[in-house]
């Protein structure tokens, strides 16, 4: 049978559909846009981020595409172009809409947000590109030309909106003045303004934790955040029981997932909302004019009938994402600003309440066990090992098929919590530069070689030489307690971000220890029973095999003994009444300086791609970190000085300079307006 048919036939239809597929390919990228782009901080599947990925990237390519072949469409009589002409006419200003993106979804990674100002460019050169097709397509006897400038309007207010949100992102200043200092007594009254009942306990924590996020501004590299502004008993957390200290960390993790990837922070200003309502009623007028011109016409001209059910589509889809605006965090903080409104008051407790139950990240971690069989003993053949080292992408396929995924317990929390408590009396909120021995101090145990040199070593080798202790550990003398489970949560979990992620523990090496500890003991568990090599490296007198000698040797693990190092560890702690207490101590300072050492940049980055454990970890040590190098009574009498010799804002004039920052300012920061 003969193709040419076929492809004539095609031919054929892409010429007289060819804009219509486009357009509809590209308003379907966007919906999955507006479903998906938000809940990306809590999926973990591959396929939906590809999905995603795959849909940000696709949507201005159908959309520039449609306006290329809008620009060339045929017109036969420039007098009178057709209703036809006019109809594809009417897709230009709404493919401009959609390079505006969906409300949930502006940025696919933190890079796109230093793009701001070029999007500014490519914004202004679309639009006059789309008023060209206007003009062209347009016929000033038709009634459906009338629908242009509704349609431009949304177009060009969403487009525009989305290249300034990308370029305020970083559009920040990074200076801590003197009245944002004084302005302390100005948030805590907002507090008080807040009736004495349980019912408004979720809308204060999601208050607090906002307020809390604006002191530290997380996603700003330079931002001088002072500690005082969270040391008041009515802004911290240390009292808190550890669930619910989790849970405001994770109220402040998505207000910095917001400002990242989303328009939210913007949004919920008296402006963008007006822009927002004033966009949804143009759309609404322009389907409404167009049902009233082709009332007689939906079911018998194909393309009435396409324009129609695409401009209801496009205004049910803007109006989706203007009803789920009331049921976000953002929306409890702006209207906790106004609780003088009576129906503010009545409607505050049940958003609230809603959005404390909402899911904000994945609440899990993931597992990677070094004894696991199927590790020890997989292998790629040559030739698919090469196309992997090609591709550089041998690591995930290594590591990724033997990672599990896990639900945190609360006894995890609870764990986390308390040592960290306990690790910050050393800490004293300065730099979390130890791995271990603030905790060998606090129980007294530096004498112990084995546990001195393990924490000594290089970071990568001293999270291996533990997990495998602590399997070791795990499968002779597991108790039912919380520190054993939590140490064996924690040292999977560190192994899988030393396997995954190494530059979360700002690791350059961990490839080569990680494949140097895999070779040692692949023919260590293999050529043995299992419970006899267990035996070996947890007695004092067992035989340990010879370093291995890999085919690559480096400096890096040249001279290192892994299994000896083992041994001396596990023998040493097994002489303790309480190791486990002390293993996941370890374990917890080893996660708390990883996650102080890694940059804000990667932290960001596993926000969207349903966040961890290291990330929250980091925000809390981030509170407690103090940027100036002083201490808190010279802060304490600085600001005291600084209060006192402070002009207090005349009356009428609204708050101070950070609150008004907080009301009128910045993306992350103007949500609120003063009335």
């Amino acid at each position: 049978m003969s193709l040419n048919p076929v492809l004539q036939l095609l031919k054929g239809l892409w010429g007289v559909w060819g804009i219509q597929l486009l357009f509809t390919l590209s308003f379907a990228c966007q919906i999955v846009l507006a479903i998906l782009g938000s809940r990306r901080k809590y999926m973990t599947s591959n396929l939906a981020r590809f999905l995603v990925w795959a849909t940000y990237l696709l949507l201005s390519y159908f959309a520039t595409m449609a306006l290329g072949k809008l620009t060339v469409v045929r017109i036969d009589d420039l007098e009178n172009p057709g209703y036809d002409v006019v109809l594809e006419g009417l897709l230009a200003p709404l493919l401009l809409m959609q390079l505006g993106y969906a409300d949930g979804m502006t940025a696919y990674e933190g890079e796109d947000n230093r793009l701001g100002l070029r999007q500014m460019l490519n914004i202004g050169v679309t639009a006059v590109v789309v008023v060209c097709i206007l003009v062209r397509c347009g016929d000033r006897s038709s009634p459906v030309s009338w629908l242009y400038f509704f349609l431009f309007v949304v177009g060009i207010g969403k487009s525009v909106g989305w290249a300034w949100v990308l370029h305020s992102v970083y559009d920040e200043n990074s200076s801590v003045t003197a009245e944002d200092i004084s302005g302390l007594t100005e948030i805590r009254n907002k507090f008080n303004e807040f009736p004495e009942e349980d019912k408004f306990a979720s809308a204060k924590d999601i208050l607090k934790a906002y307020f809390r996020f604006e002191c530290l501004k997380p996603h700003l590299v330079n931002w001088l955040y002072h500690p005082l502004f969270i040391s008041r008993d009515w802004m911290s957390i240390d009292y808190y029981p550890a669930n619910r200290a989790f849970t405001m960390t994770e109220i402040e993790l998505n207000f910095m997932f917001d400002v990242l990837y989303t328009k939210a922070p913007v949004l919920y200003t008296k402006f963008n909302l007006i822009c927002h309502f004033l966009g949804f009623f143009c759309l609404v007028s322009a389907l409404c004019r167009f049902a009233i011109i082709f009332k007689n016409a939906f079911l018998i001209d194909m393309y009435v009938t396409y324009t129609y059910a695409l401009l209801m589509a496009v205004t049910s889809l803007e109006l989706y994402q203007i009803m789920v605006l009331p049921f976000s965090d953002w929306a409890v903080v702006k209207m906790s600003m106004h609780l003088k409104v009576p129906l503010v008051q009545r409607l505050l407790p049940y958003l609230a309440d809603r959005c404390m139950r909402k899911t904000r990240w994945s609440r899990s971690i993931r597992q990677l066990n070094l004894f696991d069989s199927n590790l020890l003993n997989k292998e790629h053949r040559k030739p698919i090992a090469m196309v992997l080292d090609w591709f550089d992408e041998r690591k995930t396929i290594r590591w990724g098929p033997f990672c599990s995924r896990q639900a945190i317990p609360s006894c995890l929390k609870v764990l986390v919590v308390q040592t960290m408590a306990k690790l910050e009396k050393k800490r004293q909120h300065g730099p979390f530069e130890e791995r271990g021995k603030w905790t060998l101090e606090t129980r007294d145990v530096q004498e112990k070689q084995g546990l001195s040199d393990s924490i000594e070593k290089i970071f990568d080798k001293s999270i291996i030489i533990w997990h495998i202790a602590t399997q070791i550990l795990h499968k002779l003398e597991s108790e039912n307690s919380a520190a054993c489970r939590g140490s064996k949560l924690l040292s999977d979990y560190m192994m899988y971000l030393l396997a995954r992620h190494p530059y979360m523990l700002s690791l350059n090496t961990a490839d080569i220890t990680l494949e140097y500890a895999r070779c040692t003991l692949r023919p260590f568990l293999r050529y043995r029973d299992y419970k006899d090599a267990i035996s070996t490296l947890s007695s004092q007198d067992g035989e340990v095999p010879p370093p291995v000698k890999p085919s690559k040797e480096t400096r890096i693990t040249r001279d290192w003994h892994v299994l000896l190092d083992v041994q001396k560890l596990v023998v040493d702690l097994r002489s303790m009444d309480n190791k486990w207490e002390l293993i996941s101590s370890i374990w917890v300072e080893m996660l708390c300086h990883g996650a102080s050492k890694c940059h804000v940049y990667h932290h960001g980055k596993l926000l969207r791609r349903g966040g961890e454990l290291i990330t929250h970890v980091w925000l809390l040590l981030a509170h407690k970190t103090n940027k100036h190098r002083s201490s808190n009574d010279e802060l304490s009498e600085d600001t005291a000085n600084t209060t006192a010799s402070a002009t207090p804002p005349p009356a009428g004039k609204g708050l101070s300079s950070c609150i008004q920052r907080v009301f009128m300012g910045k993306r992350d920061t103007n949500i609120f307006d003063n009335p």
